[in-house]
């Protein structure tokens, strides 16, 4: 938590120390801010698909229809943005688990599939546009802003993911030879600690067994495009409220630009950082847009652009999570304490651990 903390802090920092702040909030205050109601109804629709795809990954554990599963979603994604170290999945894995009878820890596993899922589709988008558009410079920029070599910047960004959607896959079709692999780990443990982790594996192994069908993982792969198109979609209009509209030659460069500017923050705000990537997201954001090859995009609007595009991501749904815990009588407190007495019970060994899967 610290260390994410720290991080964030840093990009902050750095955030606010490369920019002329005067400029930046004069952009804030010229900025038409009517997009932003398009920007967040895109971005809503992408959560859609978001519950749509993690329908499609549970189903194999129970049929649950969308409209119970997206205010689970849009709770977790509440929770993701206010809690440290990403707690927001474990609390969707317990929510959907209490409130649809399904395993928590296979739920867990699918939303870890899920966001291998985000990005590698984040990175086919990436090696789409790099096909038709020089990024050299792009690549060089946020080396420069990070200090390393660009390619050893995109082996950073690329590498863990494709290693882990290739254990996954290895996982979901050699499920005994994962079982014993887990089993040699689980043995080297104290003996309170075995019963439990072990069940833990096994309901692991059953969130990814849809990973098994061709079927469904073309499925998965197909509903991610949208997801993340919809999401572009939220930065391209918000783009029209800082004016780039007439900063690129076209609509068609600046959709370009986008998709790859959301591409870019998506993954550069997978290192651990504070809740909602504070800070390192309106870097990476504001880094990328700069470094786009399409047009010269001022750094100060840039800067106030990313900061208005996390605020649209972020706000929104955590309001509606707000109004659909209520609904239901519950607040984040309540969800993060039970599954923290959850957790406390499975490390006790408790035979309670997870009812729905008995």
């Amino acid at each position: 938590m610290w260390i994410g903390a720290g991080i964030s802090v840093v990009f902050l920092v750095l955030f606010l120390v490369t920019v002329d702040l005067g400029r930046m909030v004069d952009a804030l205050a010229d900025a038409e801010y009517v997009y932003l109601v398009p920007a967040v109804a895109l971005y809503l629709a992408s959560l859609l698909f978001r519950t749509i795809r993690w329908q499609v990954l549970m189903r194999h554990m129970r049929p649950v229809k969308v409209r119970r599963l997206y205010p689970v979603v849009i709770v977790g994604y509440m929770a993701n943005n206010l809690l440290p170290m990403r707690l927001g999945e474990v609390v969707r894995s317990y929510h959907v688990g209490e409130r649809e009878g399904v395993s928590k820890t296979a739920a867990l596993a699918t939303i870890f599939v899920e966001r291998v899922l985000d990005a590698l589709t984040l990175l086919f988008f990436v090696a789409v546009i790099a096909v038709f558009v020089p990024l050299e410079g792009v690549a060089d920029s946020l080396s420069d802003r990070f200090g390393l070599p660009w390619p050893l910047l995109v082996a950073a960004f690329s590498v863990p993911f494709l290693g882990l959607f290739g254990l996954l896959m290895l996982s979901a079709l050699f499920p005994q030879v994962a079982t014993t692999a887990a089993a040699m780990v689980i043995g080297r443990l104290p003996a309170r600690f075995r019963s439990t982790l072990s069940h833990a594996a096994s309901m692991f192994l059953e969130g990814l067994s849809p990973l098994r069908d061709p079927r469904t993982l073309t499925l998965l792969f197909i509903l991610s495009v949208p997801i993340w198109l919809l999401e572009s979609g939220l930065f391209f209009m918000v783009g029209f409220s800082f004016g780039l509209d007439d900063t690129f030659d076209s609509l068609g460069d600046l959709a370009v630009a986008q998709v790859l500017v959301t591409a870019i923050a998506n993954i550069g705000s997978s290192i651990p950082a504070a809740p909602g990537a504070v800070g390192l997201f309106e870097f990476v954001t504001r880094e990328a847009l700069v470094a786009m090859p399409m047009a010269s995009v001022d750094r100060a609007v840039a800067g106030g652009f990313a900061a208005v595009v996390h605020l649209a991501l972020v706000f929104p749904v955590v309001v509606l999570g707000q109004v659909f815990l209520w609904a239901e009588h519950l607040s984040l407190r309540k969800l993060t304490e039970a599954g923290q007495e959850q957790e406390s019970a499975s490390v006790a060994g408790s035979s309670g651990l997870e009812d729905s899967e008995t």
